[in-house]
């Protein structure tokens, strides 16, 4: 609820500069590319959701407006909706009945369809995107640090909740990059994605935007998340995200001026 909220409020934030960005680059003969990184939260995910990398740049002209080659890199974190997380009597948090960390890596291609550029300080860039591409989906053993009644120091151990019934010798969660190679296993997948994206860069040669939109993403199998017997994992994910990033921005002299190079 909390990033949904956050990504409405965003919406509203932004919308009444559109109105600004009636000015574009179309009469100069220069069209953009970008190259940016950025963070992406959802609602399968935690606040700080996972990374992007991003590139656009222009390949043809629709209506007189660009429209650009995209392509991007995600690697998120996916959690299952019924995760909760438990206090342990240490004063540590972990999640019950976890057995997996669920990570997906999405290298994306598509276009971004632009309505308007940035012309200037005052103004936005509007456009469209639709990519998608193949999802590389990887489990990763969850673990906890768990001692036992005789009161010995405490181990780290793959979770297994038919082993470590007894939650009052869980200590907390172990790290993310425990083992970080070994036990994991390999999901293949599919996704594609619709996003606005909006530019509101400060500084010409800059880039920071938004990138607001939906994803589904469906795998070959059911990956575990949480332990069976605790609840079904989901196979589709039907999302809606939201992409902070920055980057840098080149200027290109488009076809209708000729010849290729930057100014």
């Amino acid at each position: 609820m909390l990033r949904r909220n956050l990504i409405l409020f965003f919406v509203a934030t932004l919308l009444p500069f559109l109105s600004f960005s009636q000015k574009t680059e179309e009469d100069t003969g220069i069209d953009a590319k970008t190259l940016s990184y950025g963070l992406t939260t959802n609602n399968y995910t935690s606040l700080l959701g996972g990374v992007v990398l991003r590139n656009s740049f222009p390949v043809s002209k629709r209506k007189n407006k660009p429209v650009n080659r995209y392509l991007a890199v995600e690697a998120v974190n996916l959690k299952n909706q019924r995760e909760e997380s438990i206090l342990s009597a240490y004063g540590s948090k972990f999640v019950y009945g976890k057995t997996n960390y669920f990570f997906s890596i999405r290298p994306q291609y598509g276009r971004e369809y632009y309505f308007f550029q940035k012309a200037d300080e005052n103004s936005v860039g509007f456009s469209v995107i639709v990519a998608g591409g193949p999802s590389i989906g990887l489990t990763k053993p969850y673990y906890i640090k768990y001692t036992n009644q005789k009161g010995d120091s405490p181990q780290t151990v793959a979770y297994n909740p038919d082993i470590h019934t007894n939650t009052s010798y869980i200590i907390g969660a172990g790290s993310i990059f425990q083992n970080m190679f070994t036990g994991l296993k390999f999901v293949p997948g599919v996704h594609a994605k619709i996003a606005t994206n909006i530019d509101i860069s400060t500084f010409n040669n800059n880039v920071t935007g938004v990138e607001l939109g939906t994803l589904l993403e469906v795998f070959a199998k059911q990956p575990e998340i949480l332990a069976p017997k605790f609840s079904d994992n989901p196979q589709t994910f039907a999302t809606l995200y939201l992409t902070l990033y920055f980057g840098n921005k080149k200027l290109v002299k488009n076809k209708k001026n000729g010849g290729k190079g930057t100014e």
